[in-house]
């Protein structure tokens, strides 16, 4: 069973809303094509992009775990769902913006498999579209890694993430939940998500493969930095 199906029912709980993620690519579609109609999302998980995207344009996600697509339509029932893998699909249609949110990349621990996204993103986009993802940095993980393990409370029920490295750029993220069944007595529920950071110089070389034009933003910052924990690549004119 997929690593996700297993967890599913617990995922959006643990990790929370992100809409403000949502409304941020939202924008950025918005700026660097204002005419996009078809939006195609890498990695849909839970639905929570194609919930607020599913308002304002004719969506299609693709994920490899079905669970998580059934969580999907009931959050965006007017979107089409596809069971898949976004390192290896194709879909006999293109789109005016792919987009691969919430650190998806990152989930992808291999540089092979990166080159396979960023190839399957050119091919499904239109001669204006636009592919927009988002990384966690080495200097995110290394500051949750370092950080207290902290206890983030729910209702009947508590949550821990706990963030290990590997060996450089290799990382574990631990989802743990404790929901409680009676009084003072809680079941466990985890989920361990592999991770890898690729340095920006290295995107955006595989980049260059694939598009002209490549685009940094750094939502806490004037411009990207030491210190940047996420970094949003807006990529354009598709070669």
């Amino acid at each position: 069973m997929n690593n996700y199906d297993t967890f599913a029912h617990l995922y959006d709980q643990v990790v929370g809303d992100r809409g403000e993620v949502a409304l941020f690519i939202r924008r950025l579609i918005r700026s660097y094509t204002p005419k996009a109609k078809r939006v195609l999302e890498l990695g849909c998980g839970s639905g929570t992009m194609l919930q607020h995207l599913s308002k304002h344009y004719v969506t299609t996600g693709i994920d490899n775990s079905r669970k998580m697509l059934t969580l999907a339509k009931r959050k965006a029932p007017r979107a089409k769902l596809i069971l898949g893998d976004i390192t290896d699909f194709s879909l006999a249609e293109s789109f005016d913006a792919v987009v691969c949110p919430f650190d998806t990349m990152n989930h992808i621990t291999s540089l092979a498999k990166w080159r396979k996204v960023f190839e399957n993103a050119h091919t499904h986009l239109s001669s204006n579209g636009v592919f927009i993802f988002d990384v966690n940095t080495e200097f995110k993980m290394e500051m949750y890694r370092k950080e207290p393990i902290t206890v983030d409370p729910h209702q009947a029920a508590f949550s821990t993430v706990d963030v290990r490295r590997i060996r450089r750029y290799r990382y574990m993220v631990n989802l743990t939940l404790y929901r409680e069944q009676r009084r003072d007595i809680f079941k466990r529920y985890q989920m361990s998500i592999p991770e890898l950071v690729v340095p920006t110089q290295i995107i955006l070389r595989e980049l260059a493969t694939y598009f002209r034009t490549v685009i940094m933003i750094d939502p806490d910052r004037l411009r990207p930095s030491s210190g940047t924990e996420e970094l949003f690549f807006i990529c354009r004119r598709p070669r």
